[in-house]
């Protein structure tokens, strides 16, 4: 499974999954995506039983793949991201239900070139009526994902969110944050080529956790609030059986894979973020040193 990009080095690569996905749902994140003023490519992999009508692309910006199959979204993202190895900077992994302007992208690019240390960034997220998602997160515990799938309105979830998607912190200032909800991360090309991309074993959901808590082992993983998207989130798990299925069965991998109770990483990364986030001045917009 490849995707060959045309000649050239690029400064972004970006990819869209689809699987079944609305047409003009793909033809705004394709116009999106094109609009920015780098040099860019954008891989469309289409998951979806039958091929997706794309609209009239120009196929030296836009390459699409049809993988026959549901390949699940980090390993169909992985597509792009081997396909970008030695040939762009950074990848922009992201969802087709978001919108955003060309300087978001700009923003988080700025960002990374001028911190070489940074291996990931990701904006600030809004839903469509403008308030806050909070994709910013703690490294989960068991409890934390697991209440939140089978218990969301009780109010011991409520109270583990609180501190679990940070929703005691303002959200205004650039932060290392250990985990980022996947809906639209620019990643490090080198870097996220040298950790394996994606673990293929999450087919869908967990992926995120994973792929942001292994960049964060070597490299900072930013939080840049004014770089911002609206995503409309349209939670798959919460609405059939079979998303409720896939859930449950890739937070018991990522727990088999990082561990349940007992994850000494988990507990120290998430206290120095609480502890670093609660000395950090309000408005501020500074890189965090290094």
């Amino acid at each position: 499974m490849s995707i060959s990009l045309p000649e050239g080095a690029y400064d972004v690569v970006g990819s869209i999954v689809l699987y079944r996905t609305d047409p003009a749902e793909i033809a705004n994140a394709i116009r999106q995506f094109l609009e920015v003023p780098l040099k860019t490519h954008l891989c469309v992999i289409d998951n979806s039983p039958t091929p997706v009508q794309l609209p009239p692309c120009d196929p030296a910006r836009v390459s699409y793949y049809f993988a026959n199959a549901n390949l699940g979204y980090g390993r169909a993202h992985n597509i792009a991201v081997r396909a970008a190895k030695d040939r762009a900077r950074y990848n922009l992994v992201m969802n087709t239900d978001i919108t955003y302007e060309p300087g978001t992208v700009l923003r988080l690019v700025d960002v990374m070139d001028s911190s070489p240390r940074v291996g990931l960034t990701g904006p600030k997220v809004l839903y469509p009526d403008g308030t806050l998602q909070y994709v910013c997160r703690l490294l989960p515990t068991p409890a934390n994902l697991f209440l939140r799938r089978f218990l969301p309105w009780a109010s011991m979830t409520q109270r583990a969110d609180e501190l679990y998607e940070l929703r005691w912190w303002d959200h205004a200032s650039v932060a290392n944050i250990p985990y980022f909800q996947g809906s639209f991360m620019l990643l490090r090309t080198p870097l996220c080529n040298a950790i394996g991309g994606f673990d293929e074993r999450f087919f869908l959901y967990g992926e995120d956790i994973d792929l942001t808590r292994r960049i964060h082992q070597v490299a900072q993983t930013l939080y840049i609030p004014d770089a911002r998207i609206t995503h409309e989130y349209r939670r798959y798990s919460n609405h059939s059986l079979r998303g409720t299925w896939h859930g449950v069965l890739n937070n018991c991998r990522y727990f088999n894979k990082w561990g349940w109770f007992f994850d000494r990483e988990r507990k120290i990364i998430n206290e120095q973020v609480i502890t670093t986030l609660r000395s950090l001045p309000m408005e501020s917009l500074a890189l965090p040193p290094g």
